[in-house]
């Protein structure tokens, strides 16, 4: 990116680097820039790797399919295998952050979450029985 800056009064552009970190410095004229990064709102990151948690629909973990995940530059799909558990990590290599002055990326993680109905129908309930007699 590129950001104005104030010094002395003048107006300066400074050019800061993809995959740069919070507490990086920069080395702009006479000073030494530290840079504060936000924090994405839906990714979390560890160094160049970044971490998303999805959460599906108990249904989907048990029979499998297709979901959508968001990534740094679009949304993708990813097969979900038949009984998926919670808390199951899956990697999209080089999905994650730029290193620095290099060509190079981090990971993207992916933690899925499990989402269990609080409520069922008599309907569901009763195919929740027969499962667990089936289990």
């Amino acid at each position: 990116a590129e950001k104005q800056i104030k010094i002395d009064g003048k107006n300066k552009k400074i050019k800061i680097p993809a995959g740069v970190n919070d507490g990086s410095t920069i080395r702009f004229d006479d000073f030494d820039l530290v840079l504060q990064v936000k924090q994405h709102p839906h990714f979390r990151r560890q160094e160049q790797d970044i971490y998303l948690e999805k959460e599906i629909p108990l249904s989907l973990a048990v029979l499998g399919g297709v979901v959508e995940i968001l990534t740094l530059e679009k949304p993708v799909k990813l097969k979900i295998r038949p009984g998926t558990q919670p808390g199951t990590i899956v990697r999209l290599q080089g999905k994650g952050i730029p290193y620095p002055h290099s060509s190079r990326r981090g990971d993207q993680y992916i933690v899925y979450k499990i989402k269990v109905p609080e409520k069922v129908s008599p309907k569901v309930r009763k195919i929740f029985e027969e499962l667990k007699k089936e289990l």
